[in-house]
């Protein structure tokens, strides 16, 4: 669960109530509330996470160097379902499954596990009832003292992966070949669509640990996202990248290479997003790469989506997703 990255806030589309502003990313203010938040049809349960920073920037690149906020109320609704939910500080010990990969085959047994990141210690919250559908529409309310906060996301539906793999490459100018992970589906023609494509190594398979960066270091971002506008009905070998920090020393190796001989699998997820999602990601992204360079434009503000002043994103995602082997 989390490790040392994140962004400042999360999320996506907030059709109906949630009011939409623009966050300059570079703001240095006084500190501000940052409440990232998801939910998707993967097992839950689904986190929110309150901190306090002055710099959205910096939530994103260390993400254990900010300041929770603990004792707040918050609450997730299923307004389809007629569901609410109150969300409980995370505890330090979690029971679910341990997936495991023996002679080619996933396996698992019920386990109670530490968490190390993801507690109420670090300024999460987590779910106990509701559960992600595609169609439906979520709405967040988080209380902390007299100050209210309030966003809704959608979430839409997300093709289905028809398979995931490796392939072999060699990435100029490097003579050294490795392997890039890549997804075929079918992309529909006759509707816009946003997506996040992303893979995780080691694998929680049918948990939602997006806001748990375990698998990263606080150089490599799993925050690929694309629109299919130039995207034909048949995806074939699409190429699973990774953004990179632009002081990483993986920043040249777009997209990031596998050295191969892995006895583990890759799990490789596919996610619906919403025009707003999209966009805060794409800009946030931008956001995080830039190096200073004068002949670069200056990078857009990301929309965040949660009203009473308060930083960052709540979005749904419908998840698609197959496990890859070398």
């Amino acid at each position: 669960m989390p490790g040392k990255l994140f962004l400042s806030g999360c999320l996506c589309m907030m059709v109906a109530t949630g009011c939409v502003k623009e966050i300059a990313l570079n703001s240095k203010a006084t500190p501000v509330y940052v409440i990232e938040g998801k939910i998707s049809d993967l097992w839950g349960p689904y986190y929110v996470r309150i901190t306090k920073s002055a710099d959205p920037v910096s939530v994103a690149v260390d993400r254990n160097q900010v300041e929770a906020v603990t004792g707040a109320r918050v609450i997730i609704s299923d307004e389809d379902a007629g569901i609410t939910d109150t969300l409980t500080p995370s505890p330090e010990k979690m029971t679910r499954y341990i997936y495991y990969f023996r002679n080619r085959i996933v396996d698992s047994t019920l386990a109670t596990s530490n968490e190390q990141d993801n507690t109420a210690a670090h300024g999460y919250y987590e779910t106990s009832k509701i559960t992600g559908v595609p169609g439906h529409t979520y709405h967040l309310k988080v209380q902390i003292n007299d100050s209210v906060f309030e966003a809704s996301a959608y979430m839409p539906s997300v093709p289905k992966l028809d398979s995931a793999g490796f392939r072999d490459t060699t990435i100029a100018p490097y003579v050294n070949s490795g392997y890039v992970p890549v997804a075929w589906f079918k992309e529909p023609q006759n509707e816009k669509n946003y997506y996040l494509l992303s893979y995780n190594y080691p694998f929680y398979y049918r948990y939602d640990y997006f806001l748990n960066w375990r698998s990263y270091s606080n150089t490599i971002l799993p925050f690929y996202v694309l629109d299919d506008k130039i995207l034909p009905a048949d995806i074939n070998n699409l190429v699973v990248r990774v953004i990179t920090l632009s002081y990483s020393r993986y920043s040249q190796y777009y997209p990031y290479v596998y050295p191969g001989g892995n006895d583990q699998p890759t799990q490789i997820k596919l996610c619906s997003l919403t025009k707003n999602a999209y966009e805060y990601y794409d800009a946030l992204n931008r956001q995080l790469q830039n190096d200073g360079n004068i002949y670069q434009p200056v990078p857009a503000s990301a929309t965040g989506n949660i009203s009473g002043g308060a930083l960052g994103l709540f979005w749904a995602t419908s998840v698609s997703y197959r496990l890859a082997y070398l």
